[in-house]
C-alpha cells in the first residue's frame, strides 16, 4: 500500500502545509483509517477526477478524527455535513417531523452540493459560510474554504443519503454500538444532552435499520 496519493492538479498548489492540512504522524494512523486509505488508493488507480467519499456515522462514532488522519494521508479536503445543517427549521418543527424525515431535511443537501461538492470536482476552490448556532440566521459570517484536491471527504452522519448518490463514489460506516456512541457523545457535549436524544436518536437508529443498514455501505471499519 502506498502511503500518500494525489493529482498533478494539486501539486500546482504546494506543499500540504501551504494548504493548510494537518499532518499527522504516520506511524500513528489507526488501523481504521489504514483499511480506507487501502480501498481509497486502489479506487484512486487510473482515475483523473476528485474522488468522493462519504464518511457516516452516528453521532460519536469518531468520523471527525479519522478524517483528519484520512486527510493528511490522502490530501483530503473534509467537508463536515454539520456545516451545512438546516437553520431554516426550529426545533418545534423539528419534534413534529417522523424519524425519516429527519434523515431527510437535516442537513441542507442543495446548499452542500452546490457551494461544496460542486466547485471541487470541477477542480476549484470552495468557499461557503458554515453552520452556527448563536447567529441571528443560524449561518456564521466567518467564511471556510476548502482548496481542489485528490479526495473529498463528506464527514457526517446521512452523508450516504440516495440524494448524494450520483457524485459520492464510496460510501464508509464508522459502526459503533448506539450504546458507545451515545456515551462519547454526552462526553464530548460534557451532558447527558437529553433534550438532543430525544429528538435525533431514532432519526439515526432508522437511518441505520432502514434507509442504510451497514449492508449496503462499500466498507465498514469498527471503533469501538
Amino acid at each position: 500500500m502506498t502511503e500518500t496519493t494525489g493529482f498533478d492538479i494539486l501539486s500546482q498548489n504546494g506543499s500540504l502545509s501551504d494548504l493548510g492540512v494537518i499532518i499527522v504522524d504516520k506511524n500513528q494512523i489507526s488501523t481504521r483509517s489504514k483499511q480506507i486509505i487501502a480501498a481509497v488508493n486502489h479506487l484512486l488507480t487510473g482515475r483523473t477526477t476528485p474522488l468522493v467519499m462519504s464518511l457516516d456515522g452516528g453521532s460519536g462514532a469518531g468520523k471527525s478524527t479519522l478524517a483528519a488522519e484520512l486527510a493528511s494521508v490522502l490530501e483530503a479536503a473534509v467537508i463536515s455535513c454539520d456545516d451545512f445543517f438546516d437553520a431554516s427549521i426550529s426545533d418545534e418543527e423539528w419534534d413534529t417531523c417522523t424519524a425519516e424525515q429527519k434523515c431527510l431535511r437535516c442537513i441542507d443537501w442543495e446548499r452542500l452540493r452546490k457551494e461544496a461538492l460542486t466547485p471541487l470536482i470541477a477542480g476549484r476552490e470552495a468557499r461557503y459560510h458554515p453552520f452556527s448556532f448563536t447567529s441571528g440566521n443560524g449561518v456564521a459570517a466567518s467564511l471556510v474554504t476548502k482548496n481542489p484536491a485528490p479526495v473529498i471527504i463528506l464527514d457526517g452522519i446521512y452523508s450516504s443519503l440516495p440524494v448524494l448518490s450520483d457524485v459520492v463514489h464510496f460510501t464508509v460506516l464508522v459502526d459503533v454500538t448506539p450504546e458507545i456512541r451515545r456515551e462519547r457523545h454526552n462526553l464530548r457535549e460534557g451532558s447527558s444532552d437529553a433534550a438532543w436524544h430525544l429528538r435525533w436518536d431514532s432519526a439515526e437508529d432508522y437511518y441505520f435499520s432502514t434507509i442504510r443498514p451497514p449492508a449496503l455501505f462499500d466498507l465498514v471499519v469498527t471503533n469501538q
